[in-house]
């Protein structure tokens, strides 16, 4: 009954998602090499100062190392706004969506999602991963119904990443920065003021950076329950019979919070993404078969 399964599966809009996807990586990439300049440099500098000059170099460099997480963010951030134009111009097409300037801008050049797609397509070789992006069974559906399935999906797969992901995060610090580098500096029989000098101050960066991801994924992960819950409020009035100009109006307006989310969020590294994918989708294709099935139901009574 419309037209979602068959158009997100046209060769342009895999490009597209071959573009974003790529995108994201490569500022993923950027994290990676942040967390890499943030984190050892100071560490190895710590660990190997013996006296107190050598300390206050270890000290400084975890300060120089903090302002570089400005540079990398400010190019990490024009990456993902790119990425997030072109899942926002792949949605447009395949849920019908109107493109939206005041709030998106101009779409990107052509050129761009040619340049990214080749990219992900000399890495990886096909599109495989990127098919079936939504749930196929949406398409049994009228579009204004499919369409919110479809944006639910899109805010129950990212909250439910984002929050494994912050606990990987607490994981890792409490094992790694706290414990382990704590012992090695009660095994070296340090004093208080050599291991603040030598240990505290140049991970204060590490943890700044910890505890910002954390943060901001938690608080994601927040903001996208509460778009999820709106989901199912514009689901509800749909199936009880209201208007579906006034559904796809609604749906329209919850797509601009969807971007937005997008455009700002916090990055989660392809390794647990795809460790994580096969169970999430399994789950999100029984989710989706459960309010197919409730709206044809519905339809029947």
């Amino acid at each position: 009954m419309n037209n979602i399964p068959k158009t997100q599966f046209e060769p342009k809009q895999l490009k597209r998602l071959a573009a974003q996807r790529q995108l994201y990586s490569d500022a993923k990439l950027i994290q990676a090499f942040q967390i890499i300049f943030v984190v050892l440099p100071p560490v190895l500098t710590g660990l190997a100062a013996f006296d107190l000059i050598e300390a206050v170099w270890a000290s400084l460099s975890g300060i120089i190392f903090t302002f570089l997480l400005l540079f990398f963010d400010s190019w990490k951030r024009s990456l993902k706004e790119k990425a997030a134009k072109i899942q926002e111009l792949f949605d447009c097409k395949v849920l019908d969506l109107e493109w939206r300037d005041l709030m998106v801008g101009s779409q990107l050049e052509i050129e761009i999602i040619e340049e990214y797609a080749s990219k992900y397509k000399r890495k990886i070789n096909h599109y495989n991963e990127l098919e079936n992006w939504y749930p196929i069974d949406v398409g049994k559906l009228p579009l204004y119904l499919g369409r919110i399935i479809c944006q639910r999906v899109n805010c129950w797969w990212d909250s439910r990443l984002r929050q494994r992901y912050a606990k990987w995060i607490v994981g890792v610090f409490l094992a790694v920065l706290i414990v382990v580098v704590t012992c090695f500096g009660l095994s070296k029989d340090w004093t208080l003021e050599k291991f603040i000098l030598l240990v505290v101050n140049p991970l204060t960066p590490a943890f700044i950076l910890g505890v910002r991801q954390y943060k901001e994924n938690i608080n994601s992960a927040r903001c996208l329950d509460k778009l999820k819950e709106h989901t199912e409020k514009i689901w509800n009035k749909a199936l009880i019979g209201a208007n579906p100009n006034e559904i796809t109006h609604a749906s329209r307006e919850l797509q601009d919070e969807i971007y937005h989310h997008r455009r700002t969020n916090s990055l989660i590294f392809d390794w647990l993404y795809n460790l994580l994918k096969n169970k999430d989708e399994e789950l999100m294709n029984k989710t989706a078969d459960e309010l197919v099935n409730e709206a044809l139901e519905s339809c029947r009574t």
